[in-house]
C-alpha cells in the first residue's frame, strides 16, 4: 500500500540496526538533539524550581531532595563537573522561589513547555500525533511533580539496603562505590524505561522500552567515563574558561545526551512498530 512508510517496510528488508542508523541520519537527529539541548538549558531552572516548590509544600518530601540531587549528579551529569553544574542550578532555583506568584506561574509554564518539546520529539520518532491537551497536562504533572520523588525514594531505599548489608562485612571501598554506582544506573534505567514506555502516544512493547532504556543507560555511563577522563586531562579548557569551564562541558553533554535519548527512542520505535493509539 502507498500509505505504508518506508521506515515501516525497511526493517524486513534491511534489518533493524540499519533502519535505526538511516533514520537517525536522514531525519537530522543530531540537529534535533541540539535544539532539545537549548530548550533544556532554558527549562532546567524552571523545572528545578517547580520540584523544589513541591518539596517545600508537601511534608517530608524535602527529605528526598538530597537523594535526588545525588542521583542527578551520579547518573545524569558529566563526572568531574556534576557538582558545579548541580550547585549552579540549585542556587538559581532557590532564587527563583523568591519570585512573585506571576513569576512562579511563568516558570511553571516554561517547565511545561520543556515537557511538551520532549513529548513532541518522541512522538515524531513513533510517527504518531500528540495526546489530547488534558491528557498531556496529566502526564506532564506526573513527570514533574511525582516521578522525580518516586525515583529519589527508590534510590534512597536501595542505597540504604546496600549500606546496611555491607556494614556487616569488611568490604573494600571500591566494592561499595561500585554497588552504589550500579544502583544509580539501575534507577536511571527505570527513568529511561518510563520515558520510552509512557511518554510516546503509541503502544510500546515493554521489551522494546527495556532494550532502549538499557542502551541509553549504558551509553550515559560510557559518556560519563569519557567526560571524566577528558576533564582530568584537559588543562587547556580550564586555562581558557577558568571558573566557567563547566559551562561548555555542560552544553556538549546536553547535546550528546539528547542524541543518545533519541537514538534509544528509535530503537524502541523500530522494534515496536507501533500504531496510533
Amino acid at each position: 500500500m502507498q500509505s505504508q512508510s518506508r521506515y515501516q517496510r525497511s526493517p524486513a528488508r534491511q534489518g533493524v540496526p540499519k533502519t535505526i542508523f538511516r533514520r537517525f541520519v536522514a531525519e537530522n537527529m543530531m540537529q534535533t538533539s541540539a535544539a532539545l539541548a537549548f530548550t533544556t538549558l532554558l527549562g532546567l531552572v524552571p523545572l528545578a524550581t517547580v520540584v523544589l516548590s513541591v518539596a517545600d509544600a508537601v511534608p517530608y518530601l524535602n527529605l528526598l531532595l538530597a537523594r535526588l540531587e545525588s542521583l542527578v549528579e551520579g547518573a545524569l551529569l558529566p563526572a568531574g563537573a556534576a557538582s558545579t553544574i548541580s550547585g549552579s542550578i540549585g542556587r538559581f532555583s532557590h532564587r527563583a522561589q523568591q519570585l512573585t506568584v506571576a513569576g512562579i506561574a511563568f516558570l511553571s509554564v516554561t517547565a511545561f513547555l520543556l515537557m511538551h518539546t520532549i513529548e513532541r520529539a518522541l512522538n515524531h520518532l513513533w510517527q504518531v500525533s500528540p495526546r489530547p491537551f488534558f491528557a498531556r497536562l496529566l502526564l506532564y504533572a506526573f513527570a514533574m511533580l511525582v516521578w522525580p520523588f518516586l525515583l529519589a525514594a527508590l534510590f534512597a531505599v536501595m542505597s540504604l539496603a546496600v549500606s546496611v548489608s555491607l556494614g556487616f562485612i569488611s568490604e573494600a571501598v571500591w566494592i561499595r562505590e561500585a554497588l552504589l554506582k550500579s544502583i544509580s544506573l539501575a534507577v536511571l534505567g527505570l527513568f529511561f524505561f518510563f520515558l520510552y514506555y509512557a511518554v510516546p502516544n503509541a503502544p510500546v512493547r515493554r521489551s522494546s522500552a527495556f532494550l532502549a532504556a538499557l542502551f541509553a543507560t549504558l551509553a550515559f555511563a560510557a559518556m560519563q567515563k569519557v567526560f571524566e577522563l577528558y576533564l582530568v586531562s584537559s588543562a587547556l579548557l580550564k586555562s581558557v574558561y577558568g571558573a566557567f569551564a563547566a559551562f561548555p562541558v555542560f552544553l556538549v553533554w546536553l547535546h550528546l545526551s539528547w542524541a543518545v535519548v533519541l537514538f534509544g527512542g528509535l530503537i524502541a520505535a523500530t522494534i515496536s512498530r507501533p500504531g496510533r493509539r
